[in-house]
């Protein structure tokens, strides 16, 4: 018997094995305290591919310091009753993020948070919803400081002279998860302005924002986008920003908000965008009721 036809004889003889597939590790949704970072990804043209993201160090959340600040209430009372109405504030915006809303809006985990002009409660509204979005236990929660000219969220938080979105989206050797800071408060990490740019508008049109904006969103990850943008009628590159979102939630200050201003703004936002409009500064009482498209066939109406 040749070598070959005894080594056929043995394979014979070895008992059969069942073949086991391999098993993937599922990847958490989030994590807590923190939450991981963007995996990082390649795209010809947009980095090299050998420049891996760096973990960073847990950013502490200073509460005390948003209070002293204006952007977080300053009692226990006033926390429950803003906790309330930012829950019917996030519903829709959640239902169309998951494709569960009337209608179906593109990148609807994108949520540009602003108003028509300055002082009416845009930085505050998107601070507070990112973190009560954080407290879904679905979803991670990145919050974006999309406001380049004033930068209140990167100054309030002390991130400022890291950097940002401006940088990443003017450097193309930048990786985008290299910005991402994520902090101790569960599923809420942020993305500061970084350096101001005179060219913002321009660099917001670009293919390169459109492919940051994507490896943001950590593509098959169920993350939500808050960014903080300066006022529609204030900044060109506020309309370009708002141009890349799914959603788009509008301040809108009783007693000081002009009508004129607001339909200015509204009719710059595209008709294929959910389009929310929140009161803010009203002394009326909240009640459900106070949700009504009256104003845009697709805007809804709270109090905040």
């Amino acid at each position: 018997m040749s070598i070959v036809e005894k080594a056929a004889e043995k394979l014979k003889a070895l008992p059969a094995e069942s073949p086991t597939a391999p098993q993937a590790e599922a990847a958490p949704l989030h994590t807590a305290p923190t939450v991981e970072r963007l995996q990082d990804r390649t795209r010809v043209g947009d980095r090299p591919a050998d420049r891996p993201a760096e973990p960073a160090a847990t950013y502490h959340l200073d509460r005390l310091a948003l209070k002293r600040k204006g952007l977080l209430p300053a009692d226990n009372d006033a926390d429950g009753r803003l906790a309330d109405e930012l829950r019917r504030i996030k519903r829709p915006l959640l239902n169309n993020a998951m494709g569960k809303g009337a209608e179906t809006f593109a990148r609807g985990n994108r949520i540009l948070v602003t108003s028509a002009e300055a002082g009416e409660g845009k930085t505050f509204a998107a601070v507070n919803l990112a973190l009560s979005l954080a407290r879904e236990a679905d979803f991670e929660v990145l919050l974006v400081d999309g406001d380049i000219p004033k930068s209140d969220i990167t100054q309030v938080f002390g991130l400022d002279g890291k950097p940002g979105l401006m940088d990443v989206v003017a450097d193309e050797q930048l990786v985008p998860a290299e910005v991402i800071i994520r902090t101790d408060v569960p599923n809420l990490l942020v993305v500061p302005a970084g350096k101001y740019h005179p060219l913002a508008a321009e660099l917001f049109r670009s293919r390169r924002m459109e492919y940051v904006m994507d490896e943001l969103g950590g593509r098959n990850r169920r993350r939500l986008l808050v960014f903080d943008s300066a006022p529609l009628l204030v900044t060109t590159e506020s309309h370009v920003l708002a141009s890349h979102m799914g959603q788009v939630v509008v301040m809108v200050a009783a007693g000081r908000t002009r009508q004129q201003a607001l339909n200015t703004a509204v009719q710059s936002l595209s008709e294929l965008q959910f389009i929310g409009l929140v009161l803010n500064m009203s002394r009326l009482p909240p009640t459900e009721d106070y949700f009504k498209r009256s104003y845009h066939p697709r805007a809804l109406e709270g109090e905040v």
